[in-house]
């Protein structure tokens, strides 16, 4: 691989991570292609993350702040960095060796380009199981993206941001919203989709560890509710029936995760109430998905009531 020399720092947002932070650091660090620093950002914790951190010598360095959630952290990762480009890892994840390398090598033969994700893969903890994540649709990947070929709100939620590496000039005086979390990086990548080019590769270069109480991976009700205020930032772009369909949409996807029935029932009719017709175009949707769910739904009430009635029931008298 040849061409200009790419500078690139890297920005790893860290909470309570001093069992995991040495994996992610370590995973930069054996990076074919090296980055020109990695920036620890210690929101605030009182575990031995910051202690772990400062181990490293250059290129790592170490800053320190107050908690103050993601954006924040990830902010000041950006101000303190020098690269011309910048990527993000969060301190439970971990990156393939060639993660960089191939990304850099993309950069370097389409300069139009300013923004680059990829696929990755989840892995859980408990049972360090593996699923791929496509940066799906596949006829998005490997090719120059502008707005006139896809939707910019689209485009921006369906990147991890495990996987960016963002121009530093594209970039400009745009951060991460502090109080969107966990959606805030969702939020940054749709303004960047509107107005520069992307690329998604569709390789997977990074892995996902679904750690419970990460710093960015908040319960179902938080996402939810901070991806509805993230749609209605961008209402006058995505425009009035497009904005509907996606908090219908939203609805739909906290009713799926919804453990609690009723609770279930209630996001699944504001779903259908803010957009009754189909969602099969959205995101992993499935045709009739929504009431689907909402008949699965109606069974359990059903045998919820029938078990309340069975246990409350009066017991005959003993002859």
């Amino acid at each position: 691989m040849s061409g200009p020399a790419i500078n690139v720092s890297v920005v790893i947002p860290a909470y309570n991570a001093g069992a995991t932070i040495r994996r992610a650091i370590d995973s930069v660090l054996a990076q074919s292609y090296p980055p020109l620093e990695i920036i620890v950002v210690d929101d605030g914790s009182f575990d031995d993350t910051a202690d772990i951190a400062g181990q490293y010598a250059h290129p790592v360095r170490l800053i320190r702040q107050g908690n103050s959630q993601t954006a924040a952290a990830r902010n000041l990762g950006v101000s303190s960095s020098r690269g011309d480009w910048i990527a993000f890892l969060d301190a439970d994840d971990y990156w393939d060796a060639d993660k960089l390398a191939k990304q850099v090598d993309v950069a370097r033969r389409n300069d139009v380009v300013s923004l680059i994700a990829s696929g990755y893969r989840t892995e859980s903890p408990e049972t360090h199981q593996y699923s791929e994540q496509i940066a799906s649709p596949v006829s998005w990947c490997d090719r120059v993206l502008t707005r006139e070929d896809v939707n910019p709100f689209l485009l921006g939620t369906r990147m991890w941001t495990g996987t960016v590496l963002v121009k530093r000039s594209a970039l400009g005086d745009e951060r991460f919203v502090s109080g969107l979390e966990p959606a805030e990086d969702r939020d940054l990548w749709v303004r960047l989709s509107s107005r520069t080019s992307v690329w998604l590769m569709s390789d997977s270069l990074a892995t996902c560890v679904l750690e419970a109480g990460s710093l960015s991976r908040g319960d179902i009700r938080k996402d939810c509710q901070s991806m509805l205020a993230v749609i209605d930032r961008h209402q006058r772009q995505m425009g009035f029936l497009n904005r509907l369909v996606w908090r219908s949409y939203t609805y739909y996807r906290w009713a799926a995760m919804e453990p609690n029935s009723m609770k279930s029932l209630f996001l699944l009719l504001q779903s259908f109430g803010t957009w009754p017709a189909s969602l099969s175009r959205m995101p992993t949707m499935q045709t009739l998905g929504r009431s689907k769910r909402l008949v699965r739904v109606g069974f359990d009430l059903i045998g919820d009531v029938c078990h309340w009635r069975s246990a409350n029931e009066p017991r005959e008298a003993s002859l």
